[in-house]
């Protein structure tokens, strides 16, 4: 993104503070993982709740180059469930530690819906 003067703001910034960038390894989001969460509270309709929240995370990654290639959504799980304790993100978990998972980060509709915890949501791509 260029500012007025043409010039990348960021890179501006970076040379005022002494601090360089490093090099961006890849240029584009890549594959990606999608992860919702539906509780079946308040009548929440899961086929609808997932619709939306994996619309939202499509509408975010592909602009970006990004598509979603595996999909994990837990049903009837409040948010303040630890993800080690709910099935579908326990699995995505376990599949962080694969090097050959075949995606390279994770998207989510809404980060409300996958944290109670406000010290865990600014360390996620949301």
């Amino acid at each position: 993104m260029a500012g007025a003067d043409g010039k990348d703001p960021w890179r501006v910034m970076d040379a005022l503070w002494g601090a360089a960038a490093p090099p961006a390894e890849r240029d584009t989001a890549g594959p990606v993982a999608f992860y919702g969460r539906c509780s079946t509270e308040d009548n929440q309709d899961p086929r609808t709740s997932r619709a939306w929240q994996f619309g939202v995370a499509r509408r975010f990654v592909e602009p970006l180059g990004g598509r979603v290639v595996a999909e994990f959504f837990d049903l009837g799980q409040s948010r303040s469930v630890p993800w080690h304790r709910r099935a579908e993100a326990a699995r995505l978990l376990e599949l962080l530690k694969s090097p050959d998972r075949g995606w390279r980060g994770v998207v989510v509709g809404e980060g409300t819906r996958c944290w109670s915890d406000c010290r865990i949501r600014p360390r996620c791509w949301c």
